[in-house]
């Protein structure tokens, strides 16, 4: 990026530098600098409790009881790091401990160290050694929960209840059909009645 000036005198050689002429590299560290997102950290001495939407990447060194979206970049916990709620993110990262749901758009992983207990929705998924995790895990792309929490345009939202387990469909599924089964059997105890 810089080069020494040649004609310096040689005791001023070390010290004088000059910028290249070439335009294109100022131009290109611009572009660079504006592509890249940006950052909040949650500090190590810091707790939030609520939820917590952002538009760029996230990283918890604290300790947060509540949901995090960020749904187009990254989340990152720290080692110390503690959530105790929900996280809907584009990748995730954990080091810490987490009690709650990760719903993951495209990769999450669990690093050496980490504790997760909950569920996780992730097409893919990395448990690495000495990491503990206790739950469920549904890694199906075509998942209603992952479709739902990041579809935009649907406007649905995703309720923890409907996280509480990888079966959560099905449950929905039995609890409509026995909510039925219900409403029909009183429909015809209504009519044996009339």
């Amino acid at each position: 990026m810089f080069t020494k000036a040649k004609n310096a005198s040689p005791e001023n050689k070390a010290a004088t530098l000059i910028a290249p002429e070439d335009s294109s590299s100022s131009a290109q560290s611009s572009t660079a600098h504006h592509a890249r997102s940006s950052l909040s950290v949650i500090g190590s001495n810091t707790q939030v409790e609520g939820d917590i939407n952002s538009d760029e990447d996230i990283t918890v060194e604290g300790r947060v009881s509540g949901t995090i979206t960020c749904k187009q970049h990254t989340v990152t916990l720290g080692t110390k790091g503690y959530i105790k709620g929900d996280v809907f993110a584009h990748t995730l990262h954990v080091s810490g401990e987490v009690t709650g749901n990760l719903v993951v758009l495209h990769r999450a992983t669990i690093h050496k160290g980490a504790h997760v207990s909950g569920t996780i929705v992730a097409p893919c998924l990395v448990l690495e050694d000495g990491s503990v995790f206790h739950g469920s895990i549904d890694m199906n792309p075509d998942n209603e929960i992952l479709k739902s929490a990041f579809n935009d345009a649907a406007g649905s939202s995703i309720t923890p209840s409907r996280l509480s387990s990888a079966s959560g469909a099905s449950a929905q599924k039995t609890t409509k059909s026995q909510g039925t089964t219900t409403a029909n059997h009183a429909a015809k105890q209504d009519e044996t009645e009339a």
